[in-house]
């Protein structure tokens, strides 16, 4: 193995971190989307809940009128 052969080897590896590198960034990025989808999701939840809850008190309070 010479010198030229060794940097070949050593530009491939770099260049293979490098590659690996955008693939974490790429992946940590989508996955904060996901986090922020999440959040929303749930915080939609808990608001169908809220007003599930305001309409049975309102209910429990006033009756059903026919």
């Amino acid at each position: 193995m010479n010198e030229h052969d060794i940097r070949q080897q050593i530009h491939a590896i770099l260049d293979s971190h490098a590659e690996a590198l955008a693939a974490l960034r790429s992946s940590n990025t989508a996955m904060q989307q996901a986090f922020v989808a999440h959040d929303a999701a749930m915080v939609s939840a808990i608001e169908a809940n809220r007003a599930a809850l305001r309409l049975l008190n309102r209910l429990m309070d006033e009756g059903v009128s026919e």
